[in-house]
C-alpha cells in the first residue's frame, strides 16, 4: 500500500491500526505488518505528492477477500495505491 498522509491529523500508528481493522473485517488473518516509511516516487504524477508512506501487510484470506479489501479502501483518502499479490 502507498499511503497519502498529507492531510492526515492523527499519528501513523492510529492509521495503521485502522487499516489492519479493515483487513480483519474482510476476513483476513494478518501476518507481518511492515512500515517501510516515506519513499520518493521514481515517476511523480503529481508534483504536490512526490513521496508516499509504504506499508506492507502479509495476510491470509479466502479468495473473495481481495475484492472486499479493495472495496473497503476505495473511498479512503489516505490510501493512494493498493496492490494485492497472491502467493
Amino acid at each position: 500500500m502507498i499511503l497519502d498522509t498529507r492531510n492526515y491529523q492523527d499519528s501513523i500508528e492510529v492509521l495503521v491500526e485502522n487499516i489492519k481493522a479493515k483487513f480483519l473485517e474482510a476476513g483476513a488473518l494478518l501476518g507481518d505488518v511492515v512500515n517501510k516509511g516515506q519513499i520518493k516516487f521514481r515517476r511523480i504524477r503529481d508534483s504536490r505528492f512526490p513521496s508516499g508512506m509504504y506499508l506492507q501487510i502479509a495476510f491470509q484470506a479466502p479468495g473473495t477477500a481481495p475484492e472486499l479489501i479493495r472495496s473497503k479502501f476505495r473511498l479512503d483518502q489516505t490510501v493512494n495505491r493498493l496492490f494485492i499479490e497472491n502467493q
